[in-house]
């Protein structure tokens, strides 16, 4: 599990709806593998599943559905990705925001790869490492008008 935190100068509020829309992902992606939303339209529930367009080197252009596992409004937003018509394989991404003020907020991700249940892909475990991870916070940040990091 690799988790990271950063302080946004922005109320959770504002981070939970910016996160909760999947066509901005793209925006915080520092892994170059994220296309696009396939739909884009907001996570608004625990069990919604939204479809990513997606791009490695493993598996070229492919979808993963991505299978909500969290959603408390303003402060946690989790999904578990999966292949197409399949559970998911068990690692998720966590976004957990805290209040750090007013108008501030401690932002944390977090990457599990705990209960990953394919074997042949364990070895490309972690998807993304923890300087990614922290990149992808810090873009975050940018977003809200930080713009020293």
């Amino acid at each position: 599990m690799i988790t990271v935190t950063r302080i946004v100068d922005a109320p959770a509020v504002a981070v939970f709806a910016y996160l909760a829309d999947p066509a901005n992902h793209r925006d915080l992606d520092t892994s170059g593998m994220i296309r696009g939303a396939a739909e884009p339209r907001p996570i608004t529930a625990a069990g919604q599943v939204f479809v990513m367009n997606m791009r490695n080197p493993i598996k070229g252009d492919h979808q993963v559905e991505n299978h909500v596992i969290a959603f408390e409004p303003g402060r946690v937003l989790g999904w578990a990705p999966a292949e197409p018509g399949r559970p998911p394989a068990g690692h998720t991404y966590t976004w957990t925001l805290l209040p750090a003020g007013e108008h501030r907020t401690a932002v944390t991700q977090t990457h599990d790869w705990s209960a990953f249940t394919h074997a042949d892909m364990l070895a490309h475990l972690p998807v993304v490492n923890e300087d990614q991870l922290q990149a992808s916070l810090d873009k975050l940040a940018r977003h809200f008008g930080d713009r020293l990091g």
